[in-house]
Parts: C-alpha cells; sequence; structure tokens
C-alpha cells in the first residue's frame, strides 16, 4: 500500500500532538509502554482511513523514511540557493506537509549543532 497525502497529514497532526512520535524518544520509566500503545493508537488511526492497511512498524519505518527523504531535500535545496556560479537556483520547493515536518524535527536536524569544531590554533613561525 502506498502512503498517501491523507496518511501523511493525519500524521503530522497527530505528531503536533505527541512531539516525541518524531524523536521517537518517549521518556519515563514506562515510555517503552507508552510509545508501543501511542504508535498501536497511529496505525488505528492511520488504517482507517480506508486506503488500505499497513503495520505499526511499517508506518513506523514509513515515518523515518519520509524524515530522511525530507532532510535530503531540504539540505539539497539550501545547496542550490547557496552554490555559486550565477543564474537562479534549481530545485523542487519543499511542500506544506514537507515544511510542517521539519518544523516538528526542529533546524538541529537540518543544519546540525553550531558548534565551532576545536582544531590546531596558529603556528607560530618566529
Amino acid at each position: 500500500m502506498r502512503v498517501r497525502q491523507e496518511h501523511w497529514n493525519l500524521l503530522l497532526d497527530i505528531c503536533e500532538k505527541n512531539p516525541e512520535v518524531i524523536s521517537n524518544k518517549f521518556n519515563g520509566p514506562d515510555g517503552k509502554a507508552k510509545g508501543h500503545e501511542l504508535w498501536q493508537n497511529i496505525t488505528h488511526q492511520l488504517n482507517s482511513l480506508g486506503f488500505g492497511e499497513k503495520k505499526k512498524e511499517d508506518w513506523r519505518r514509513a515515518l523515518i523514511g519520509w524524515k530522511c527523504k525530507t532532510k535530503a531535500k531540504a539540505s539539497k535545496i539550501k545547496q542550490e540557493i547557496v552554490k555559486s556560479g550565477g543564474g537562479p537556483a534549481n530545485y523542487v520547493p519543499l511542500s506544506d506537509a514537507e515544511k510542517r515536518l521539519l518544523s516538528l524535527m526542529g533546524t538541529k536536524s537540518i543544519q546540525g549543532d553550531d558548534v565551532c569544531e576545536m582544531g590546531f590554533g596558529q603556528v607560530s613561525t618566529s
């Protein structure tokens, strides 16, 4: 079964209410059980849309794959915008759903941390 836009929109609505779904980090002593229960609920809601059915693990993998592809697309857009050589940037813009997903994931997942690397300082030649 192919994931449709209706699935992504519902999944984004759920993730906005439960941001831990995006990071897949369920904290607390019963975090694993809460995560399992939440994904069971998500699976039921997504399958009830009527376009076919997937197992819980298949929906989790679909979200992971979509996150990966969206991050790669955002990175490619950024590269196209800052590249030199003149001329217009050549890229396919992000969809509204992809923009929502990136806002839920946060900028660190795309741009990384702004931590300066420690290097070898200036070498004195005197």
